[in-house]
C-alpha cells in the first residue's frame, strides 16, 4: 500500500535524496507553483541515508521528481492526474509559466530519467517489467477500454491492431512484422486516446514510439531493439501516429483550455489534505481489533501546500493561460 516516489534536490551542496511513501500520487501538486515551493516540500520528505544505493526501482517506484537547482532542469513523472494525457498536456502548459526559465520534461522512462538526470546510471534501478513485453495473440474487442495503439503500413495499406493497454509492441523490434496479432483492421475509429502506439513502415524501414506515461527501459533501449531501422520517439504526441495512417485510424482530439480546468480543480481540492491520516484510519478499518506493525515510511510523509500566496499566483497564471490555449483551439 502506497504511492512510493522518490524526489531529488541538486544544489551547490550536491545531490540530495528524499523518499515518500505517498507522494507519488501528489507530484503536480509538489511542483505547479514553482521551483521554491516545489524545493520546499522536497526537503520536508524523509532524507535518504545513503544517496547512492536508497533510490527505488522500476518495480516500486511509481513517481518522483528531480529539481536541479545548478541547472534550472526539472524531470518528473508520476500522479494519477497525469494518467489522462491531455491533463498532463495542460499540466506541462503550466508549469512551462510557473518554472520561467527553467528546462521542464517528462520521465519518459520513469526512475530511470530521474536517476540519469542525478548522475546515476540507469542500470542500478533497472527492473524489468516483462508483462511490458508481452505480444497479444490477437486485439482486444472492447474499445471503451484503454489501448495501445500498434498501426503496421505495408504495400496492402495500413492496419490498426487496438492492443492491451499494459503492454507496448515497439519491445519486439523487427520481428514483430512476422508474428502480427490476429484482428488487424484496416479502419479504426478509437473513442479513447490510446495510452500509447507503435507505427512500423515495413517498405520504408521506419519506426515511430509514443507513450502517454512512461515504460521503463523502453526509449534507452530503442536503437538496440529496431537495428538498422530509423526510430523516431514521439513522446505523447499520438497525432503523429493518426497522421500516418492517412485518416484510416481516429482518436478524439484534446481540449487542452477545458483540461486546465480539471487540473486546476483537482490541485485546487488537494489543498489541505494530508494523506497519511487518512490511510492510517483506513488500515485502523480493516485491521480491527488485531495489531498493526506499519513501516516508519508509511507516516513519515509531510504534506507542503504552496503558500495561499503562491496558489493564488497558480490561479492567476492558470487564467491567463486558459484564455491562450482557448484561441489556440
Amino acid at each position: 500500500m502506497g504511492a512510493r516516489a522518490n524526489f531529488v534536490l541538486i544544489d551547490a551542496g550536491g545531490v540530495h535524496l528524499h523518499y515518500s511513501h505517498w507522494g507519488a500520487d501528489l507530484v503536480s501538486s509538489a511542483l505547479a507553483a514553482g521551483p521554491a515551493p516545489a524545493a520546499r516540500f522536497i526537503a520536508a520528505q524523509h532524507r535518504c541515508d545513503d544517496p547512492e544505493r536508497d533510490w527505488l526501482d522500476d518495480v516500486w517506484a511509481e513517481g518522483g521528481a528531480v529539481v536541479d537547482r545548478t541547472s534550472r532542469r526539472l524531470v518528473f513523472y508520476g500522479d494519477q492526474l497525469m494518467l489522462d494525457l491531455p491533463c498532463k498536456r495542460a499540466f506541462l502548459a503550466l508549469l512551462a509559466e510557473t518554472w520561467p526559465g527553467w528546462t521542464v520534461r517528462w520521465a519518459y522512462d520513469g526512475i530511470g530519467d530521474l536517476a540519469a538526470a542525478a548522475g546515476r546510471d540507469r542500470s542500478t534501478v533497472r527492473e524489468p517489467d516483462e508483462d511490458e513485453r508481452f505480444l497479444p495473440e490477437e486485439t482486444v474487442t472492447d474499445l471503451d477500454d484503454e489501448v495501445h495503439l500498434l498501426t503496421v503500413r505495408t504495400a496492402e495499406g495500413c492496419t490498426a491492431y487496438p492492443l492491451g493497454w499494459y503492454v507496448h509492441t515497439a519491445w519486439q523490434g523487427p520481428a514483430l512484422l512476422d508474428r502480427l496479432p490476429a484482428g488487424g483492421l484496416p479502419r479504426l475509429d478509437l473513442r479513447e486516446i490510446p495510452v500509447g502506439g507503435l507505427h512500423v513502415d515495413a517498405a520504408a524501414r521506419t519506426a515511430g514510439v509514443w507513450m502517454r506515461g512512461s515504460c521503463t527501459g523502453l526509449v534507452p533501449a530503442l536503437g538496440g531493439l529496431w537495428p538498422g531501422w530509423r526510430v523516431e520517439f514521439w513522446e505523447d504526441r499520438y497525432e503523429e501516429q493518426l497522421g500516418r495512417c492517412g485518416g484510416t485510424v481516429t482518436a478524439p482530439a484534446a481540449d487542452l483550455a477545458a483540461d486546465l480546468d480539471q487540473v486546476i480543480a483537482t490541485l485546487g481540492s488537494r489543498r489541505g489534505d494530508d494523506p497519511v491520516p487518512r490511510m492510517l484510519d483506513f488500515v485502523h478499518e480493516v485491521a480491527g481489533e488485531r495489531t498493526v506493525e506499519l513501516n516508519p515510511h508509511f507516516t513519515a510523509h509531510r504534506p507542503g501546500d504552496a503558500s495561499p500566496g503562491e496558489w493564488e499566483s497558480v490561479l492567476r497564471v492558470a487564467a491567463d493561460l486558459r484564455v491562450r490555449l482557448a484561441g489556440a483551439g
